[in-house]
């Protein structure tokens, strides 16, 4: 049998555990515009591959998002204070970086340890349109977030039969789900500094393009959005991320 028909199979035999489990931004809500001021667009080229992903300001000159988003990238192209990335709008600054950390422990085929800093040439003037996001705390290090509602949002594919990107800023609400449900799900492959939403109506959640999309809980990012099913964005797979209370202290050093 082949890894993804056991995949299937196993999420199939376990399917009382995940229920209503979704994988993408997929019929998202379109937010109201500069509403979460947090949100980073992301754009770099990847052995000759355009890599369209998502990011978070954490610092005036600090951007948080997957590894896999500059992993490779000799250059990354921000854009800040955006609702609709095919305007021009007022409230848009554009930037360019050279200059991103990404965690020593990366690793590529598995997307584990699936975090990175970009770091600005200057500090940003903050606006109502391009404002941080806090991180966890010290006191959160051994919150589970479980059955938490979590809040993502991203530029990225919108339907699994149009491969076309959302040219505005969508969200959707999703819930937290236990490590147990998600590991069954991916055949044992979840690791503990990962952790699993699945979207809070059917056929939402993360999907191509939201890759570093940060997940949001009561207004502090605690998690980045890595990777779902190779089934597609739709089938009921949980969205996995990365855990940001695992990666507590790199933060600080970086």
């Amino acid at each position: 049998m082949s890894t993804k028909l056991l995949h299937l199979a196993c999420f199939m035999l376990f399917w009382p555990f995940v229920v209503n489990v979704s994988l993408k931004i997929v019929n998202g809500v379109v937010v109201e515009p500069h509403s979460l001021p947090y949100m980073v667009a992301l754009e770099s080229t990847i052995n000759e591959r355009t890599i369209r992903c998502s990011g978070s300001l954490i610092e005036t000159n600090k951007v948080l998002t997957a590894a896999y988003c500059v992993y490779g990238a000799k250059s990354v192209s921000i854009t800040l204070g955006a609702h609709n990335l095919d305007e021009k709008e007022e409230t848009q600054l554009k930037l360019t970086s050279t200059n991103f950390t990404i965690h020593e422990d990366y690793e590529d085929d598995t997307h584990l340890n699936n975090i990175a800093v970009i770091h600005l040439e200057k500090e940003v003037t903050l606006t109502d349109s391009i404002n941080t996001i806090s991180t966890p705390t010290l006191e959160d290090l051994l919150v589970s977030y479980n059955d938490d509602t979590g809040l993502v949002s991203g530029w990225g594919r919108y339907n699994d039969t149009i491969p076309d990107y959302s040219d505005v800023l969508r969200k959707i609400e999703v819930t937290i789900i236990p490590y147990l449900a998600c590991t069954i799900s991916y055949l044992g492959q979840i690791k503990s500094s990962q952790m699993c939403t699945s979207g809070m109506q059917d056929g939402q959640n993360i999907c191509l393009g939201d890759t570093g999309s940060p997940l949001v809980v009561n207004g502090t990012q605690v998690g980045i959005a890595s990777y779902g099913s190779d089934f597609g964005c739709s089938v009921g797979m949980p969205g996995v991320y990365t855990r940001l209370t695992s990666y507590f202290f790199w933060l600080t050093r970086v």
